[in-house]
């Protein structure tokens, strides 16, 4: 069987499921529109999609994917428009009460960050001027452990990227000021790959928690 042949089979499982279960699927599109308490931004890796980690529904969770899951700074310029665009739609029009930033280890994205860095050199191609949304903590984390393996480096600036997301969702002014009213929640995951373990951030602390 194809890789594209056990898509439509799943598609199939999917399909059967729903009418199964009409109840639910009318409840989904009478709607006028979609019902999410919850958004995250998580990161585009294959490994690491957030519904099927949560073990979500269909509608449970308003989702935002980028490389290494990163939340650039508000932009008067626009730039990465598509990104705050999202942002916007599920804070404003969804109005979503809580926001999480998922990262998780083995980091395809903060991994080309951490090479260019170790190279010394600069962005020369998108993904590179992406991921330099992370470079001031990833700096320090390899300033700071020198000695570090690579895989640990890339892990520890994973984590560390939180912190500069979360801190840039505020720059928003519609999410700062949600946050300061107490309608909207803020918070940072990270997911463990190898262990399959889900930690909590801090943001006061910088230290994680284990959630589950």
């Amino acid at each position: 069987m194809s890789d594209v042949d056990a898509l439509i089979e799943g598609f199939a499982r999917y399909k059967a499921a729903y009418q199964n279960n009409p109840e639910r699927h009318q409840r989904l599109i009478s709607q006028q529109r979609q019902p999410p308490r919850v958004m995250m931004v998580a990161c585009c890796d294959s490994r690491v999609d957030p519904a099927i980690i949560t073990d979500s529904r269909a509608g449970d969770i308003f989702v935002l994917r980028n490389i290494a899951n990163l939340v650039p700074p508000m932009s008067e310029q626009h730039r990465y428009a598509e990104t705050s665009a999202a942002i916007e739609f599920g804070v404003c029009y969804l109005e979503v009460e809580t926001l999480i930033v998922m990262g998780h280890s083995r980091c395809g994205g903060i991994g080309t960050l951490v090479n260019r860095l170790i190279d010394e050199s600069l962005p020369s191609h998108p993904l590179e001027e992406w991921t330099a949304i992370a470079e001031p903590v990833a700096t320090e984390v390899l300033r700071d452990h020198p000695q570090m393996p690579l895989d640990q480096k890339i892990c520890a600036c994973s984590r560390a990227a939180l912190s500069v997301s979360l801190t840039n969702l505020l720059t928003y002014p519609w999410v700062a000021e949600r946050e300061a009213r107490g309608s909207l929640s803020l918070r940072g995951w990270y997911f463990n790959l190898a262990t399959a373990e889900l930690e909590e951030l801090d943001p006061a602390t910088g230290e994680f928690s284990l959630l589950c």
